[in-house]
């Protein structure tokens, strides 16, 4: 095949690739699925007659046609910074929200197991030297004992705390999520782990006579922080029960299909572990009044909870007019000027 024949063969599929990606990623905004995968193979085709060129046809001219339109093409379809930003907020913004949603059920199912272990496990330790003695750390006394009214000094900088607060709440949430593959066990586990810890430690501030100091030093934090790992644990669950009840589907099939939904909620929980990690290293150390860290942990868990549960208000399109005996719509229309 000469230059020309080559030219009048391929011409179409070069000006097709072309037009389409003429305006960058905003063009192929709208595009379907299964047209950006028609137009990576117009490119990766387009790319390798690019390659022919050059090696067998040797035509400047041509090259050069070749060469803006594998380059339009390629800043279209993969490096447009901007798109990748309005994908990564659409990703996780209204589908985030849904696949929480979906999810919700599983996640109160282990918000209430580590609420009801944690409430049950302080007021046995606040009412119980045995279970004080049995159920208390050394650490855990050390704590109460030399506790003063603001967190002690661990001589860790506030970045650094907050870096290993951070991947210690990220390793919990994972590992409250994978074990949930257990049919759930695991996840139950983790959950029902964290509200013994809280509830020991709440129960042997207050048998210490200082409940008042425990608080401050939890709550700025542990609100925000608890939610996620109850998300993260909920997420767990729900691909351990899509083991348990597979509906009319393979336990295969029910596990893929739910494990979708699971992974993105459990990756979507890490940005509200640097909030709270960064809350307990830089707010409750600095020694500011503890009603305002309390209100501060309260308000950011609560817009947290709102932007991923609260049903979102879609706006209502007018309705048709209609005559007074019903039937079509009418037609809007514009008076003639006069």
């Amino acid at each position: 095949m000469d230059v020309d024949s080559f030219i009048q063969h391929y011409r179409p599929e070069w000006e097709r690739l072309e037009q389409a990606c003429a305006k960058g990623s905003r063009g192929l905004a709208k595009r379907t699925g299964p047209e950006i995968d028609d137009l990576v193979r117009l490119y990766l085709r387009t790319s390798s007659h690019l390659a022919e060129v050059r090696t067998r046809y040797r035509d400047p001219r041509l090259e050069a046609y070749l060469n803006r339109v594998v380059g339009v093409a390629h800043s279209a379809l993969y490096g447009s910074k901007a798109r990748s930003w309005r994908q990564f907020i659409k990703l996780f913004g209204p589908r985030y929200r849904e696949a929480a949603r979906r999810t919700l059920p599983f996640i109160l199912v282990a918000a209430a197991i580590m609420v009801l272990v944690s409430g049950v496990v302080e007021v046995w330790v606040a009412g119980s030297r045995e279970a004080q003695a049995g159920l208390l750390p050394p650490f855990a006394r050390d704590a109460v004992q030399r506790a003063g009214g603001h967190r002690p000094d661990l001589g860790v900088a506030p970045a650094g705390l907050s870096a290993f607060i951070f991947l210690n709440n990220v390793r919990v949430a994972l590992l409250s999520f994978l074990t949930g593959l257990a049919l759930g066990i695991g996840s139950i586990y983790f959950v029902a782990q964290n509200g013994l810890l809280l509830g020991t430690l709440a129960g042997a501030y207050q048998a210490a006579g200082k409940a008042g100091i425990f608080w401050p030093l939890i709550l700025p934090h542990g609100l925000l922080e608890l939610t996620a790992i109850c998300i993260a644990a909920g997420a767990g669950l729900r691909m351990g029960w899509s083991l348990i009840e597979p509906g009319d589907r393979t336990r295969g099939q029910s596990l893929v299909a739910e494990a979708r939904d699971a992974v993105f909620v459990m990756v979507g929980v890490v940005p509200a572990f640097a909030v709270a990690a960064l809350i307990e290293g830089f707010i409750t150390p600095s020694g500011i009044n503890h009603a305002l860290s309390i209100t501060l942990g309260v308000v950011v868990a609560v817009i947290y909870v709102v932007l991923l549960f609260a049903p979102l208000q879609r706006r209502k399109r007018p309705a048709p007019l209609l005559p007074p005996g019903g039937g079509d719509p009418l037609p809007v229309t514009t008076s003639p000027a006069t």
